[in-house]
């Protein structure tokens, strides 16, 4: 990151939400002093403004930073209005129509995930959600998907802030359990809410991945009554939810 005269202010700071965004655990000052190439005191400058306009906060040691909940609603905005939101619609337009059930395009906002996008089945019996839903991350498809795919150690630093409160009987309320979990995501490439969030309700869940698949950007899921969806079901949906996601990713390049 350059401090040149003619660099731009705004430039800057991206590039440094940017950096700080990459990185797999909340750096120190020290650390993004040799990352960026800045001289400390400039770079601790830039940390001071990003702070106080909300989009940096600090972990409790005082030492680390880490991305404030307006940077995530930043994101979430651009994400939501880009050229590519009617496209989006559309994909999931279409592979709700295809397989007959909700879809839902989901990201993690926060300690929740967000319902940033949605399309009702058609048939009578359904759970109605909302565009701009919340739902709990350790008890979701989606959520326990994006909490295996992310850096260990901000997986961690996440489940920290958590109560795992439980939900149902099938809610996983241990981190022993929910590690077990996590890794057979990771294994398999999607995840199940099996009436762990609503009795009655499943879920199967799959990975929008960036450029590289080195980041999880987002989530699709298809839901529906345990009359009409079941894990053994879910799994002949999986080829046409994986084309969607990939069809999804295509947007957000």
């Amino acid at each position: 990151m350059d401090d040149a005269p003619d660099s731009s202010p705004a430039l800057k700071a991206f590039s440094l939400l940017k950096t700080i965004a990459e990185m797999d655990h909340a750096p120190t000052l020290a650390e993004l002093t040799e990352i960026v190439d800045l001289p400390k005191p400039t770079l601790h400058r830039w940390l001071t403004m990003l702070e106080g306009a909300e989009l940096l906060q600090r972990l409790p040691d005082g030492r680390r930073y880490e991305l404030a909940a307006q940077a995530s609603a930043l994101a979430l905005s651009i994400l939501s209005n880009n050229p590519g939101s009617m496209q989006r619609h559309q994909i999931l337009e279409r592979v709700a129509r295809d397989l007959g059930e909700s879809c839902n395009l989901t990201v993690l906002q926060g300690s929740e995930v967000m319902y940033l996008d949605r399309v009702e089945a058609m048939l009578p019996l359904r759970v109605a959600f909302q565009k701009g839903s919340h739902v709990p991350v350790h008890c979701s498809a989606s959520g326990k998907m994006f909490l295996a795919m992310m850096p260990p150690a901000r997986r961690e630093r996440l489940l920290d802030t958590l109560s795992l409160r439980r939900f149902t009987p099938n809610t996983l309320t241990t981190r022993a359990a929910l590690d077990v979990e996590f890794a057979a995501v990771r294994r398999q490439g999607f995840a199940f809410d099996d009436e762990e969030f609503l009795p009655g309700l499943f879920c199967i869940a799959v990975p929008i991945f960036g450029a590289g698949k080195r980041e999880c950007l987002a989530g699709l899921a298809l839901q529906a009554p345990i009359v009409r969806l079941s894990r053994e079901n879910a799994m002949e949906r999986l080829p046409a939810l994986q084309a969607a996601a990939a069809a999804l990713a295509a947007t957000m390049a």
